[in-house]
Parts: C-alpha cells; structure tokens; sequence
C-alpha cells in the first residue's frame, strides 16, 4: 500500500480507509486487528503534523512525547504524566520505572555517543564537501537493536530507523517501522519524527523535505474501528500546519524548552522567563502549560495562557479542549473573559 498526502489528515484518511476495508486479519496480546502488510505513507508538508479532527486532536501527547524523546529519558513516570496508558501501551513490566523500550536514549544517548549528533556532523560534513557532494545515504539511526531480539519482553521500539537524506538545499526523512497501531500510534509517530526531521534541517540549514513513513505491519484494532469510522466521517479537514521552526541553531532554545517542560510536568508554574527566546518556542512552553491548567480544570487560567500565544494555529484546538472542560464542569466560574475562536481570532463567551 503506497499513500501520498499533504497532510497528517490527509493520511489518516486514506489509511484508515484502506485498513477498515482490508480482508487480512491478525492476532496479538492487544487484540485482534485488520492489518495491511507493507505500507508506506508519504507526506509532502511534515509542518502539517498534527490532526485537526475532534476525533484524533492529540497535540498535548504528541508535543509530550516527543519532549521525553529530546530529553534522552525513558522514565515510565514522564511520559505517563502525557499518556496515561503507556504502561499498558507499551507493554512495560509491573512495578517498571523505565521503558526499555524508550526512544530516547536510543537516539540520543550520552553526549559523545548520541546517534542524532552523529547523524547530524555527517550531514554537516557532507554538506562542507569541497566538491559538492552533499548527497549522503548513510545518515541512519537505529532504534531496534540486535539484541531486542532476545528480550523476554513487549517492551520493544516499534520504530527501526530513522534516516535523513539531504538533497538539493532540502531534508527528507524515511522511518521505518516494524509494526505500528494506525489509530493510537501513527499520530504520535509522524508528530515526533517530522519534528526531528525539522530540527535536523534548522541545524544543517536546510529547507524541510518531505516525510516518508514506511511500515511491516500497519494495523487497526477491532477496538478502535468505530473511532476510526468516527473520524472518517468527520470530513475533510482544514490543512492549517505548525508555523515554521526558527532559522538557525535550534538546540539552545529546545534546552530552555526541555527545563520549562520539567517545571511545569512537576507543577512549577512561575512565568516563562522568555527573554530572547522566540515566539515559536514559547508557544510550546504555552501549550504545555495549557495542558497541566486543564488537568487543574483552572479554565481562567487556560484563558490567560491562551491570549498570550502568538501563533492561532493552536487557537481552535485548545478552544475544543477548554470548551470539553467547561461542559463536564457542574460549576462554571462566573466572569471568565472567554476563548479564542479559531475561525473568527475572536473571543467566544465560556459559562
């Protein structure tokens, strides 16, 4: 099965199409599932990484993730403040503090042994090439390791490799997977690779290529089939994308990133001390505070979060999300000023 689209959307319909109408069948510790063997999904904007839909609005666990993927920690107690199951996802052991699964220690490891960083100077390396050969096939990093393969365990990555391909002034991306969950994981995957594919072209100084995510086993669970029909017929979605990453050395600011991140996961919520640090980024550190406001269903707090973005192309998916609040609460909080629409940029009144 071979998908081309502009966007994550885009994708997710195609696939999900495919696979509710596929014939081939398959059985593991999750369940059973329809699966298509082989596929691969291309996606021709990577910034269009995150679903629009109410179905499939996953943001706060994508930009989670992969924070704890930047991080080089495989601490089950960070990325279960994001995603509540991934124990159970994941297959991690009773009692485990740490996924042996994890990503990122696989990709970034200690500072002299970090698979990323390596990719990154071979790149660089290339690209300085005298004679202008810029082309590499050789910046790969591997996830799945020669010794998964002896492990007693569910807890290993799903995700092989992760390949960058400089090409004509742009950076392309290839990752490969040998299993992956089209309704729960595909999101979260193609959120977190594209964003490192994005990272790597900032650090290089590349334009952002496209993003090719082929996989051995591309599988629906039969529990997830009416959420996928759900989302199916939600129609098509607008192609609003994240804003451009900043030009230039991204690592400082994705340090300052990683420490708000930190604070905020462990309850510090002082004011962002954000003083030359770009508007992009803030917006980040903004939307992870969002999320811990909404887990204190502290909805003037949201607000106030919220008209202190700058980008809008969060604007309608924390408005759902603030307004999902508002409806399960039995005791609205009078006088709170409201939410940005996204389609208008105009406040909306919340009880």
């Amino acid at each position: 099965m071979f998908i081309s689209a502009d966007t994550l959307d885009d994708a997710l319909r195609q696939a999900f199409t495919r696979l509710l109408s596929s014939k081939s069948r398959t059985s593991s510790g999750k369940g059973l599932a329809r699966e298509i063997v082989g596929a691969i999904l291309k996606i021709r904007n990577p910034r269009a990484r995150f679903s629009r839909t109410e179905n499939r609005a996953v943001l706060f666990s994508c930009l989670g993730e992969t924070l704890w993927y930047l991080s080089g920690s495989n601490s089950l107690d960070h990325i279960t403040y994001y995603i509540k199951k991934y124990r159970e996802l994941s297959g991690a052991k009773k009692g485990a503090r740490l996924a042996s699964g994890g990503y990122g220690p696989r990709i970034f490891g200690t500072a002299n042994k970090s698979q990323m960083n390596a990719a990154i100077q071979l790149i660089r390396r290339k690209l300085a090439d005298p004679d202008g050969k810029s082309d590499t096939r050789q910046a790969v990093i591997q996830i799945y390791d020669k010794l998964d393969l002896f492990k007693n365990s569910s807890d290993v990555p799903c995700t092989c490799t992760l390949q960058f391909l400089p090409r004509s002034g742009r950076l392309h991306m290839v990752v490969h997977m040998r299993s992956n969950d089209a309704y729960i994981g595909l999101p979260h995957d193609v959120f977190a690779f594209t964003f490192m594919q994005e990272i790597v072209a900032r650090d290089v100084g590349l334009e952002l290529g496209t993003y090719t995510h082929s996989v051995g086993s591309l599988h629906l669970y039969d529990q997830d089939e009416r959420r996928a029909r759900d989302f199916l017929a939600e129609g098509w979605q607008s192609r609003t994308e994240m804003p451009a990453m900043p030009i230039g050395d991204p690592w400082p600011a994705i340090d300052w990133l990683r420490v708000n991140e930190e604070a905020i996961r462990k309850g510090r919520l002082s004011p962002l001390e954000a003083d030359g640090v770009d508007p992009y980024w803030v917006d980040l550190a903004r939307l992870l505070r969002i999320f811990a406001l909404i887990n204190a269903k502290n909805r003037r707090g949201i607000v106030e979060e919220q008209k202190a973005m700058h980008s809008g192309a969060y604007a309608s998916f924390i408005r759902r999300k603030a307004q999902a609040l508002t409806a399960a609460s039995d005791e609205p909080q009078k006088g709170l000023p409201g939410i940005i629409d996204g389609g208008s940029n105009k406040l909306v009144a919340v009880p």
